[in-house]
């Protein structure tokens, strides 16, 4: 809309309320009416309007399976941007950092914020062995006071649901999938009523796992894995398709500098949560996480394209070689 475009925005069909209310806000701003339309369905109007001859772009949030299939669908549409947010499996790192209830806190709001249902949250916490057993001393203290439910409940809660039943049932089993090769439950994630979405905060030690899932579990699941060393840190923190966020918890600049020029991310935070991000600044990632096409300040430029003039306000011209004398 910045840049002059006008848009077709189809949320979720798990949220189509919010997407609603949001189109209705643009609306009241002042935005005409022919400049931002909703389209509320399924995957099908979602293909339909991808594949739409008249769109000049597409910009997509979402799974990084489905941003992969309009990557495909887009090869052979150079003419037309193609913009992709793929959410991430993204590291928080904790070394050398002596405050470690600090160091939990930032843990907790970057892996359990909004149920773990942003694709900035952290999904793996790698840590300094040697801090491995006070840490986890610390995150148990926050985790026993945390209270999980509804919105309007009170005390008011730090996590409610996550998006829905079928959401909290594959989380549920994913959970269990990663015993079953090999995790050891820090704490198990539980669900408190069978019939409502609503999980408890759960940590898994994969350190020993072989193969571990290279996939984003999109709730409150958090994977720890111990490192002796920092640089061993950094190559676990890289052990990923995807590439969007990562965050280092350590009072040592020059770690943070090191962390910052090795870890293949498009946001990278030191002593700060993974996630949560300015709008003023360029937001997305690389590898599955991205195109190169990060949204927030950078989208307004994308979505236009440059035009190159050279003008005079008279023709004048002369040639004065390769041509014979009269």
């Amino acid at each position: 809309l910045l840049a002059g475009n006008a848009v077709v925005f189809k949320p979720s069909e798990k949220t189509p309320a919010t997407g609603e209310f949001l189109v209705s806000c643009l609306r009241e701003g002042g935005v005409p009416e022919g400049c931002i339309r909703l389209l509320i369905g399924g995957p099908a109007e979602g293909k339909a309007l991808a594949g739409h001859p008249d769109i000049d772009g597409l910009l997509f949030t979402g799974s990084a399976r489905t941003g992969i299939a309009l990557n495909r669908a887009f090869a052979d549409k150079p003419e037309k941007i193609l913009a992709l947010e793929m959410g991430g499996n993204n590291p928080i790192v904790v070394w050398d950092s002596p405050d470690l209830q600090s160091a939990a806190v930032l843990i907790v709001q970057s892996a359990f914020t909004s149920a773990g249902q942003r694709c900035t949250a952290a999904r793996r916490l790698i840590v300094d062995e040697r801090l491995f057993q006070p840490l986890m001393a610390e995150l148990t203290k926050l985790l026993d006071r945390m209270i999980v439910g509804d919105p309007h409940a009170d005390p008011q809660p730090f996590m409610g649901p996550v998006i829905d039943n079928e959401a909290a049932d594959l989380l549920t089993e994913s959970f269990v999938t990663l015993m079953s090769r090999g995790g050891r439950p820090l704490r198990h994630m539980q669900r408190p009523q069978e019939d409502r979405p609503f999980l408890t905060a759960g940590m898994i030690d994969v350190t020993e796992m072989n193969d571990r899932p290279d996939i984003e579990l999109f709730g409150p699941i958090l994977q720890v894995i111990r490192t002796a060393s920092f640089e061993d840190a950094i190559v676990e923190a890289n052990n990923t398709r995807y590439g969007l966020a990562a965050s280092l918890v350590s009072q040592n600049p020059a770690l943070y500098d090191q962390f910052w020029a090795n870890a293949r991310a498009g946001i990278v935070n030191w002593n700060k949560p993974t996630n949560g991000a300015s709008s003023s600044a360029p937001f997305g990632g690389i590898g599955w996480s991205g195109n190169h096409r990060p949204s927030a300040y950078y989208a307004a430029d994308y979505c236009a394209y440059p035009v190159v003039s050279s003008e005079a306000d008279q023709a004048r011209a002369l040639i004065n070689i390769g041509l014979r004398d009269l």
